[in-house]
């Protein structure tokens, strides 16, 4: 019996695109094959490795990344430096901006022009076969399938929000009202709304950091999030989402939420923990406040209860705002306290037992300065 072996297009199947070195920016989001000469190969402290392409790092302009978990699979990519090579998979943005390929197997790499299957750098060669001649950029096809519109890499670097993120909706005053009070004192006029790329929002997600980016190196490859709109009055309109991805987190939160913005950046990172079995003590309610979740949009429902937001100082990552909420109940029973005991006077009677609240729930919001700028400014504040 004889069997046919089909190539991908006698199947009906698109080759991915191909683009130089230099144009790789300009296509975040394809699935591409990207060729270029290797200026440097590094490897960062954490065990990182990297292909620099077309000049020594910082000043590369396009990078072939594998994570120290692939490393031992990849190999040794030293056999690669100052060779001109094809590297194929999804272009996408590091933190710092700039376009990548993150390799997970050695047959995403192939010297240019070679007709042979992918080399695989493992183990070393021994004597590398002389360089192969790199062929020009006029060589390389740049139409073998249609691009996906994409930001340039500059704009990619700001907030990407919606047309109309400044417009105040209808209703929702209240909630408005909170943002601006909580934020009003904690920048100036005179800070930006663009993006500072050295701000670290959470431990491993920098400030518009791709979401792709965030969720790999927080370890949440393996959960999908629910994916919805925040649409909260005082947050800019039609231009964040918010995804949730349930688990236990550091602080012993029970939701991470990831707020992207419209261009699949990550521009704040919120916890919460809607069971946390807890009492306070503490029961004044100086703010008055009405809203205790700003990305789900939730308001207390009774009047008794309370809503404390408070800022961290200590701590708080340079660059970022950090808000502790709790929800609390103050006339929930404390099933756990001993019975009230009083001591009477000729005039009064005085409990002894200090009185607590049930807290509801509590959570953490980290918020970059740039997003409080623009919270303000969608808020109604100025």
């Amino acid at each position: 019996m004889f069997t046919a072996i089909l190539s991908p297009e006698s199947r009906g199947e698109q080759k991915p695109a191909a683009y130089s070195d230099a144009e790789a920016g300009k296509h975040v989001g394809d699935e591409a094959t990207v060729t270029g000469k290797i200026a440097s190969v590094s490897k960062s402290a954490k065990g990182t490795a990297f292909l620099n392409f077309g000049e020594r790092y910082p000043k590369q302009i396009f990078s072939g990344v594998v994570f120290a978990k692939d490393a031992d699979k990849v190999g040794d990519l030293t056999a690669f430096e100052g060779r001109t090579v094809m590297l194929t998979g999804r272009i996408e943005l590091s933190p710092e901006g700039k376009p990548q390929i993150v390799i997970k197997s050695p047959d995403q790499l192939k010297v240019a022009g070679a007709s042979a299957p992918p080399i695989t750098p493992t183990p070393p060669m021994p004597m590398p076969a002389p360089p192969v001649p790199a062929p020009t950029i006029a060589s390389v096809p740049t139409t073998t399938a249609t691009p996906i519109p994409q930001p340039k890499v500059g704009e990619s670097r700001r907030i990407a929000l919606a047309a109309n993120w400044a417009n105040a909706p209808q209703t929702g005053d209240m909630t408005r009202k909170d943002l601006a009070a909580l934020f009003g004192s904690q920048i100036t006029s005179g800070e930006s709304s663009d993006a500072d790329t050295a701000i670290l929002i959470y431990p491993e997600v920098p400030y518009l950091a791709s979401f792709a980016t965030a969720r790999r190196n927080l370890n949440l490859d393996a959960t999908n999030p629910a994916r919805t709109k925040v649409t909260t009055p005082g947050l800019p309109v039609g231009s964040l989402t918010a995804n949730a991805f349930t688990g236990i987190f550091p602080g012993g939160y029970t939701t991470m939420t990831l707020v992207t913005d419209n261009a699949d950046q990550v521009v704040s990172v919120h916890l919460a923990d809607a069971d946390p079995r807890q009492r306070t003590a503490e029961l004044t309610d100086t703010g008055g406040y009405h809203t205790y979740n700003f990305i789900a949009q939730r308001v207390k429902a009774a009047g008794q209860l309370v809503i404390r937001h408070e800022i961290v100082r200590e701590g708080a990552p340079a660059g970022v705002v950090v808000v502790d909420s709790l929800l609390i109940d103050p006339n929930a029973a404390d099933p756990t306290a001993p019975p009230r005991t009083t001591t009477r006077t000729t005039t009064r009677s005085t409990g002894t037992r200090p009185r607590t609240g049930k807290i509801l729930e509590r959570s953490r919001w980290y918020v970059p300065k740039p997003l409080v700028n623009v919270i303000l400014r969608a808020s109604g504040n100025r």
